[in-house]
C-alpha cells in the first residue's frame, strides 16, 4: 500500500458524502422549493462547487484504484460500482439539466448512487 492510502480513503469518503448531500439538496430545492430556491439550485456558483467536488472525488477514486490494483472484471463489485456510477452520472444529468426536475431521473440517480455506495462499503450485491 502507498503511504497515502488511509488519508486518500478518508478524503474519498468525505467527498462522496458531500457529493450525495449536494445532489440530494439540489434535487429537493428543484422539486419543492419556491422559485427563488429553484434559482439557487441552478446557480452557476453552486454548479461549480458540485463540479469541483465530483472532479476531486473522481481523482481520489482513480488514485485509490491505482494504489490497490483491483480489476473491475476480477473484482465484480468494482465493475458493478463503475456501471452504477456511470448510470448515476447519466440520470443525474438528465434530472438536473432541464428547466424542470425530472423526478424519475432524480430517483433513479439516487437509487444508483445508493447501490454504488453499498458496493463500496460491503463489496457484495445483496447483504447476507
Amino acid at each position: 500500500m502507498s503511504w497515502y492510502y488511509t488519508q486518500m480513503v478518508q478524503w474519498h469518503v468525505l467527498l462522496a458524502w458531500c457529493s450525495v448531500g449536494l445532489f440530494f439538496v439540489r434535487g429537493l430545492l428543484f422539486q419543492f422549493g419556491t422559485p427563488g430556491l429553484q434559482a439557487m439550485a441552478k446557480d452557476a456558483r453552486l454548479q461549480v462547487l458540485v463540479f469541483g467536488v465530483n472532479v476531486c472525488l473522481i481523482v481520489t477514486g482513480l488514485s485509490l484504484w491505482g494504489a490497490i490494483g483491483y480489476h473491475p472484471v476480477r473484482h465484480w463489485w468494482l465493475g458493478a460500482k463503475l456501471v452504477a456510477l456511470l448510470g448515476y452520472m447519466a440520470c443525474s444529468h438528465w434530472a438536473m439539466s432541464q428547466a424542470r426536475l425530472h423526478l424519475l431521473g432524480y430517483l433513479t440517480a439516487l437509487a444508483l448512487l445508493a447501490l454504488a455506495m453499498d458496493l463500496s462499503i460491503n463489496r457484495q450485491f445483496l447483504p447476507g
